[in-house]
């Protein structure tokens, strides 16, 4: 029932928002960098901020029901079928994060915030710049995907995901209600089917045994859930 949902939403998601340059406009990392060394708070900026607050209620339900990139990794998995590996490359996306975010801050402090402009670094984009810009998001997601396995560009280098790692953190550490997994470890049978059906190749079952369904990979896409013939795992709004 979820992917029947969630699929269609993330993959229309990704096209609509490449065919009108939405996502350039929202999640740019260059031009929210530009914007800050201008003194002008653009789209991102906002776009950026209602991410991380979103995750301290909804984690990082975000990445597998909304966001454009994820919905270019569903269309890649139908053909690239090899999963990518949780290995100490998940700390690239944080290393990237840590010096993006650190150059943005630093752009505000030097010269301040003048005006909002959210259609700064846009309004004057050719035909030719807007095809380029595509392209250019294409060339960054799909070669790392067909190397590393599905997934790898969520995983490795996406500059979005530490605002909802974080926005999570603190919402565990302030046990705010919000979306998670529940799992019932004495219904599991051990046939490995969530953790063989996890797109981000968490290993779920583990999880269930331990009783501790939090991982900082999860995107709360459902596959687990729906999945699971002994109905041991669920998405639950707790503390």
């Amino acid at each position: 029932m979820y992917q029947r949902i969630r699929k269609p939403i993330v993959i229309s998601t990704a096209i609509l928002f490449h065919l009108l340059l939405i996502f350039h406009l929202f999640f740019s990392p260059v031009i929210i960098i530009a914007a800050s060394y201008n003194s002008i708070i653009n789209a991102s900026f906002f776009a950026f901020v209602l991410i991380f607050l979103l995750s301290l209620f909804f984690g990082r339900a975000y990445c597998s029901w909304f966001c454009p990139g994820c919905g270019i990794q569903e269309i890649l998995s139908l053909f690239i079928k090899k999963k990518s590996k949780n290995s100490k490359a998940l700390y690239i996306k944080y290393f990237i994060f840590t010096i993006w975010i650190g150059t943005i801050i630093t752009g505000y402090i030097l010269n301040g915030i003048n005006k909002v402009d959210l259609s700064y670094g846009m309004s004057d984009i050719t035909f030719e710049r807007k095809i380029i810009l595509t392209i250019g998001a294409l060339i960054l997601v799909v070669p790392l995907t067909a190397i590393f396995g599905k997934f790898a560009s969520c995983k490795y280098i996406c500059w979005a995901v530490p605002f909802m790692v974080i926005g999570t953190k603190i919402r565990d550490y302030f046990h705010l209600k919000g979306l998670r997994l529940e799992s019932d470890n004495l219904k599991c049978n051990n046939c490995k089917v969530c953790t063989t059906k996890c797109p981000m190749n968490i290993d779920v079952m583990e999880n269930v045994k331990n009783g501790q369904m939090a991982n900082s990979e999860c995107i709360l896409c459902g596959n687990c859930i729906e999945h699971c013939k002994q109905n041991v795992i669920r998405f639950s709004m707790i503390k």
